[in-house]
């Protein structure tokens, strides 16, 4: 009867599957994230090898795009950290990931809550070049707790960072490493962070849900 899409562009792909001829109703209700939980990361310095790193955060999967992001960043100067276990049937993926990985690589498997949301505030830029994003949770989370992020232009992404965001083709390793270039060389994004924090909470979409 009503439709809860997470962006416009959800909307209009899923009209398009469906051959859906008249206007739906519909209201969308994004993702969000959990300030509190982000406000409560306890960055100390024991974490310091790894502040200002490249962070990736995200099931390990042929989906996600870690094997093209690992090749773009093969001869980075800056630490690169991967968290997140390998999904299912997915193992000799993470083999590959870790073999085309270059030296200042780590993996972390799969870490709690807290620890993630301590690597975002420690990380500089997070990086999530997936074949299709809408727009990964990751990204958001990343974003308001302060990162500059890198997202694939496939998906949702646009609709939810505007101009605040990196793009990447991610099937262009160029193009991961130029966009992750560009974001670590620059200020970390205070407008970024505002936004998501104003627009993308979980309790915003809690009251648009009930709305709807």
């Amino acid at each position: 009867d009503y439709f809860l899409p997470n962006s416009e562009g959800e909307m209009a792909l899923f009209q398009s599957i469906f051959g859906c001829g008249a206007a739906l109703p519909y209201s969308v209700v994004p993702n969000g994230v959990d300030p509190e939980s982000l406000e409560l990361a306890d960055c100390t310095n024991h974490d310091s090898a790894f502040s200002e790193c490249v962070l990736c955060v995200g099931r390990i999967d042929g989906r996600k795009n870690q094997l093209n992001l690992a090749r773009a960043l093969k001869r980075s100067s800056f630490p690169v950290v991967f968290v997140g276990q390998a999904a299912p049937n997915h193992s000799s993926y993470m083999e590959k990931v870790r073999r085309e990985s270059g030296p200042h690589c780590h993996f972390f498997g799969h870490v709690p809550n807290n620890e993630v949301h301590r690597l975002y505030r420690l990380a500089r830029v997070h990086c999530l070049p997936s074949w299709y994003e809408t727009p990964g949770l990751a990204s958001l989370e990343a974003a308001a707790a302060g990162c500059n992020i890198v997202v694939t232009d496939r998906g949702s992404t646009r609709d939810y960072f505007g101009d605040l965001a990196y793009y990447c083709e991610p099937d262009s390793v160029e193009s991961i490493r130029e966009a992750v270039d560009r974001a670590y060389n620059v200020p970390r994004n205070e407008r970024l962070q505002r936004h998501v924090l104003d627009n993308y909470t979980w309790e915003k979409a809690a009251r648009k849900t009930a709305e709807a």
